[in-house]
């Protein structure tokens, strides 16, 4: 059985160049790393492509399009957006055998009534890009977001939508600590269907992004419960870009010891 590998999210290299971006990779020898992925950000997907194309990863994972794409717009325009971000991005990510493709769940409208009809809508453009990821033997995984009101499914919901369909998925822990939920529960029910996490901490408040070391979440109590239930699931340390690199650099290295 493969071991948790530990990745970074390049959301904490957001507004530093690739030239920057490859320097900080090369100097301290990261090995894993998940990239974000917006094709209908030219700038940002051409960064993107000189990191993959100048650097060596032993393991890469995708967070599929989020910063243009809502999947509770509702708007025929949206959805033809979001289609094609996600078909271009499963084309353009193949190439480089990834993990998995992150797919967001997904947050509500500010002052958007979420109902049953809502949550049906979401339900079936999830299904459709899960299908379509398939289509490129990549594995979109169903990742818990939205916070307090505008969070669309409850942690209930979100386990039934995961376990009917037999879907994959990832949980972010500063999500799920934010919205109340039982986060043991969580992974023991979902065990068989998780593939990655997403490590960050926060107040109990703001989904601020912290590193692992500044909020109110026990990491060392999550790492043991993930080593137990979903030992070879990646972890991704997805920081806010205000976030100093060098501290990302010591809890990825401290937490590459923690599961080894």
């Amino acid at each position: 059985m493969n071991k948790n590998l530990v990745h970074i999210s390049d959301l904490i290299f957001y507004k530093k160049s690739s030239k920057d971006i490859l320097e900080f990779l090369r100097k301290n020898k990261i090995e894993n790393l998940e990239f974000f992925i917006e094709p209908l950000d030219e700038d940002y997907t051409k960064k993107m492509l000189e990191i993959l194309e100048n650097y060596e990863f032993k393991s890469i994972s995708f967070h599929g399009p989020f910063r243009k794409c809502n999947l509770a717009d509702m708007t025929k325009d949206s959805w033809e957006k979001t289609l094609y971000s996600y078909e271009e991005s499963f084309k353009l990510s193949k190439k480089y055998n990834p993990s998995f493709m992150v797919l967001h769940s997904n947050e509500g409208i500010p002052s958007q009534k979420i109902d049953k009809e809502l949550k049906n809508k979401i339900s079936e453009k999830i299904d459709s890009l899960v299908k379509l990821g398939r289509k490129y033997d990549i594995d979109v995984v169903i990742e818990n977001v939205g916070i307090g009101k505008n969070m669309v499914f409850s942690q209930e919901e979100y386990e039934d939508m995961i376990l009917k369909n037999n879907y994959k998925c990832l949980i972010d822990i500063g999500h799920a600590y934010l919205n109340r939920w039982n986060i043991n529960e969580l992974v023991k029910k979902l065990k068989n269907n998780i593939l990655g996490y997403h490590f960050h901490n926060n107040n109990g408040l703001h989904d601020e992004h912290k590193p692992i070391s500044h909020g109110k979440i026990n990491y060392l109590d999550i790492v043991e419960l993930i080593k137990t239930y979903t030992p070879s699931a990646n972890i991704v340390l997805e920081y806010d870009f205000n976030e100093d690199s060098e501290i990302l650099l010591e809890d990825y290295n401290k937490l590459k010891e923690l599961f080894n």
